[in-house]
């Protein structure tokens, strides 16, 4: 049973206006070039949530995928696993309608919301064995992050696991420094991009990317209490991104 919920208090003038979708359809179009060239190493993490699951989940479980996007990789890491439940919250519309049809034929239950990743995780306490966040909470500043891990720790069921990958920075390294140092390296490992959409996507980065050292990560964690906190995996090359594994 898949159920699609939108937020009523939203401007759908605003959220389906042509120029609003072009957008959107323009940003998606990196995205899943991006994906296709496995570029932001989606084949690598999918395999690592895969392995993740099938070692602790022998059971129905409850699947949490904040900021889901179509949730395409979702529906490739719970393939031929225990889920029971399928929750993914995003505040884009568009991307809602897509996880829609890419969810439509499983054989566990779908709940896609309209909502702000950070307000929908403080109304879910205790409801998810597993949540993951790709590529997002690196948006927030260092005490929303914090804030943010804390309130997953209280979403999360006991014995819960949350997973994310995100943009990492070297230890002291400022933010200035960090675009600096990717602004040119950058372009090299995002081949698959055209110069126009490569450009776009470097002007998100430079106004929208917040990044935190992996051992800030681990002590974040730490802080919000979880027992176990670390890196389980590293991009290849130069320090750009990492996943981390947070058990309650």
């Amino acid at each position: 049973m898949l159920h699609l919920h939108f937020n009523p208090d939203t401007d759908v003038s605003k959220v389906l206006a042509p120029d609003a979708l072009d957008m959107f359809q323009f940003e998606w179009k990196i995205y899943q070039k991006l994906v296709r060239a496995n570029e932001m190493h989606h084949r690598e993490i999918g395999q690592l949530l895969r392995v993740e699951i099938g070692r602790r989940f022998d059971r129905p479980f409850a699947f949490l995928d904040l900021a889901c996007g179509d949730a395409s990789l979702a529906h490739m890491v719970l393939e031929g696993s225990k889920v029971a439940n399928y929750e993914g919250l995003d505040l884009s519309r568009p991307a809602l309608q897509a996880a829609a049809k890419v969810m439509k034929d499983v054989p566990y239950d779908v709940e896609l919301a309209e909502e702000d990743m950070v307000e929908g995780i403080l109304s879910r306490p205790d409801s998810a064995n597993f949540i993951w966040c790709g590529y997002s909470i690196h948006h927030l500043q260092p005490a929303q992050k914090q804030e943010m891990l804390t309130a997953i720790r209280g979403a999360l069921k006991p014995s819960g696991v949350f997973v994310c990958a995100e943009p990492v920075c070297l230890a002291g390294e400022d933010r200035a420094n960090y675009t600096h140092r990717w602004q040119t390296e950058l372009r090299h490992r995002f081949r698959s991009l055209t110069d126009a959409e490569y450009d776009h996507l470097w002007q998100h980065i430079s106004t929208h990317d917040f990044p935190e050292a992996p051992e800030d990560w681990v002590a974040m964690g730490k802080a919000a209490g979880f027992s176990s906190s670390r890196e389980i995996y590293r991009f290849p090359g130069d320090l750009f991104c990492a996943a981390f594994l947070f058990e309650k």
